[in-house]
């Protein structure tokens, strides 16, 4: 699922990570279809190995978001949310026809799960 290159880290991902701007909480409880843009800064992660961050990471005691840029204008278009038990839901984020920004859940399951 987010093997598309070597993740490369910044030096203190600390405090890149608590710098981040976001347009709306990324909470999975909440979040869905009409979520809205995702903005991004201060990304601390390289996923796709072209050397430019490109993925913000926030690990909690309830789970993992991960928000990844694909196309470098600075909102996320893929987001992952994983909680402590391995659920997880993958979103993607897109234009429809009509012109107007949805989110659509391009995965969920439970980790381990076959």
């Amino acid at each position: 699922m987010f093997s598309r290159g070597v993740a490369v880290v910044a030096e203190d991902p600390t405090t890149s990570v608590s710098g981040v701007d976001l347009d709306v909480e990324l909470d999975a409880r909440s979040f869905g279809p009409e979520s809205g843009s995702v903005a991004l800064t201060s990304l601390t992660h390289d996923l796709d190995g072209d050397g430019i961050f490109d993925t913000y990471v926030r690990a909690d005691g309830d789970g993992t978001v991960i928000a990844t840029d694909l196309d470098g204008d600075g909102d996320a278009d893929r987001v992952t949310f994983l909680d402590a038990s391995g659920e997880y839901d993958a979103w993607e984020f897109r234009v429809d026809d009509d012109g107007n920004p949805t989110w659509d859940r391009i995965d969920d399951g439970l980790l381990g799960d076959s």
